[in-house]
Formats: C-alpha cells, structure tokens, sequence
C-alpha cells in the first residue's frame, strides 16, 4: 500500500507542474541596408553607332588601279592619297584639248584682226557692208569654240585630278574591296573601292516611345543631357556622350521617336554599326533611398519590404517604388536611409517573425 500511495503521490505532483513555454521560431535570413545618396533618373534604351560621316570610295574615272597607298583599317588623315588611277589616258585627252584650244584661239586672233582692219573700209564703203557683217559672224562663231575648247580642257583636267583618289576626311580605312591592277569604272562600280568612316567623335542612335518625349523635353530646355553606353551592363566599361539632337517627327507606325547622341569616342571604343545600350540622363535625384530589389516583395496590395526591428523582429512595409538600376531600386515611399531589410529568406515571414543572420547563433 505505501509503494501505490507513493506512485499516486509523484503522479498527483506532476499534474500541478506548469508547462515550460517554447521559444518562439526565428528565421534565417540576409540582411541589407537602405542607402541615401544621389541616384541618376534616366530613359533605358538600345541604341546602335553610326558614322557622323561615312564614305564609299569610289572612281569618278575609268581606268586601271596603279597604286594602293594604305593598309587596311589604318587610320589617315584629311588629304591622304589613298588610290591612283593610270593618268596617261587622260594626260593625252588633255593635250589634245590645249592643242585644240590653241588653234582656234590663233583662228580667234585672226578673226578679230580681220574686223579690225575691215571696220574703217566698210565705213568709207571701200567694202561691202554684207562681207564684214560675214567677217563679224565668223569672229562671234570661233569665240564661241574657244569658250567651248576651253570648257574640253577644264574637262579633261578635272578627268586627269580624278586619277588621284585622296582622303576627303579623317577616318578609319575599311576592306579593299577591289586589288591593284584592277580595272574600275564609275558606270558599273556599284559596291566601290573601299569605304572610309569617320570614328572620332562619332554617333549613338536610339528612339524612346513618344510618350517619354515631353519629361525629355523638359528637362533638356536646362541644358545638353548625358548619355551613358555600354556594352552590357552599367557596371563596367561605361562611355560618357551629351544629347545630340530630336529627331523632327514621331514615326506614326511605330510611336517612337529617334534620339542622338554625340560621344567623343577618343579610345575608339565605340564602333560603327555596333548595338549597344544606352541611358538617357534626366536629372539626378540628391537624397534618393535605394534597396537590392531582391528585398522587394510582390503582394497583391502592391510591394512591399521586411524591415528588421532593433529586437531582431521583422515589420512589413509597404513600399512606393521608383526607378530600377540594374539590382538596385529607389524606394519613394516607405523606407529611411539606414533602415535594415531583408533581402533573402522572406519566404516563411510573416509582421512580428524572428530572424537571424546564419552563422550569429
């Protein structure tokens, strides 16, 4: 009997024990900071590079290549002899003008003498009126091939400068397309003899949608805007150009407008045809809060952040969010610069969830 009063007795102690209280779950978590600093508000768009001048060479004469004077993709200068054409053909023609030139310029002088001499007979009728009229004719008729033969000489000159294909700018040489010892013509050479781009300052083309056009109006009435390129991402190698112009019209077909951007291209890092991103800079904003856009949630009512208490307890925000670049965001409602967040483990979170970062406990 004593050894069932005992057991009732330890059996009647633990009924009256309270229970012990479990700790509340805490979750892993990343945290980051909520920065303030100046953030650039730009137009994101993919622009292409173009040639402010872009040259097809080509033979204003027929004849034979006798000299190729660059290398391809060398850069020359402004006058730089690039191609000649063999002049003999056209040293001939032009000889053969001054010669005809000279005759009938002596034919002219002759003439001339002519109604001089006969001017005073006709007067005093010693010679018909009708026969220095003739006289006169004639000498009207062999200026007028003077002026014509001079024109042949001129001609022929012309023909004869055309047998040296000079650089008409600074720029940068492309593929021979046609060998020395070729024969070109200008009638049938559609594709030319090479091509020369200017390279230095050079051209960013891009268009906007047409309703973006009044804010870059009104922040361009200020001044030149900046434009940012790169090649993939604004992280890395990034060109520095100013707005160039507005293209005059809105295409109607499209609802875009084309933009261009002037860049100084010293490096030539930029090249013709190349496709390449561009940000159109607006205005920079000087107390801007930016986030990883990894801390923003998604929701229904819109999205909104975990903000990390100073008892490690999580409170969700709901967020105004402003422009994206690259993985951050502007936050315009919602957060304070300092404010930690939670940028990866939201999942399981909920107002008033614990956290903790792995590895503190």
């Amino acid at each position: 009997m004593k050894k069932w009063g005992f057991i009732f007795l330890l059996l009647l102690t633990a009924c009256h024990k309270k229970p012990v209280a479990s700790a509340p779950p805490s979750y892993p978590v990343e945290i980051g900071v909520a920065v303030q600093k100046e953030a650039p508000l730009f137009i994101e768009a993919l622009g292409h590079v173009d040639s402010i001048t872009a040259i097809n060479i080509r033979s204003r004469v027929e004849g034979e290549i006798t000299g190729v004077y660059f290398t391809q993709g060398q850069e020359v200068k402004k006058g730089d002899l690039l191609f000649t054409i063999d002049p003999r053909p056209y040293q001939a023609d032009l000889k053969d003008a001054q010669a005809t030139l000279d005759q009938n310029l002596a034919n002219l002088a002759l003439a001339e003498e002519k109604v001089k001499r006969y001017r005073i007979l006709t007067k005093n009728e010693y010679y018909s009126q009708i026969d220095y009229e003739t006289l006169q004719a004639n000498y009207a008729a062999t200026a007028a091939i003077v002026e014509q033969n001079r024109a042949q000489v001129d001609k022929a000159l012309i023909d004869l400068n055309y047998c040296w294909i000079y650089a008409p700018i600074d720029g940068m040489m492309g593929i021979l397309l046609v060998d020395f010892g070729n024969m070109v013509c200008p009638c049938t050479d559609a594709t030319g003899l090479t091509t020369l781009n200017q390279m230095a300052p050079i051209y960013v083309t891009f268009s906007i949608p047409e309703y973006q056009l009044p804010q870059i109006q009104k922040y361009n009435r200020n001044g030149n805007l900046k434009v940012m390129a790169a090649y993939e991402d604004f992280k890395e190698e990034v060109f520095e150009g100013k707005l160039f112009m507005l293209d005059n019209s809105v295409d109607a077909q499209t609802g875009m407008i084309k933009l261009r951007a002037l860049f100084p291209n010293g490096k030539r890092e930029l090249w013709p045809g190349q496709f390449i991103r561009t940000r159109l800079i607006l205005t920079t904003l000087p107390n801007a809060v930016l986030i990883p856009y990894t801390a923003v949630q998604l929701t229904m009512s819109g999205p909104v952040a975990f903000v990390v208490k100073g008892d490690q307890t999580v409170e969700q925000r709901a967020l105004k969010l402003g422009q994206r670049e690259d993985d951050q965001v502007i936050v315009l409602e919602g957060l304070k610069g300092g404010e930690k967040i939670i940028t990866e483990g939201q999942l399981n979170l909920f107002e008033g969830a614990h956290v903790f970062l792995p590895g503190s406990q």
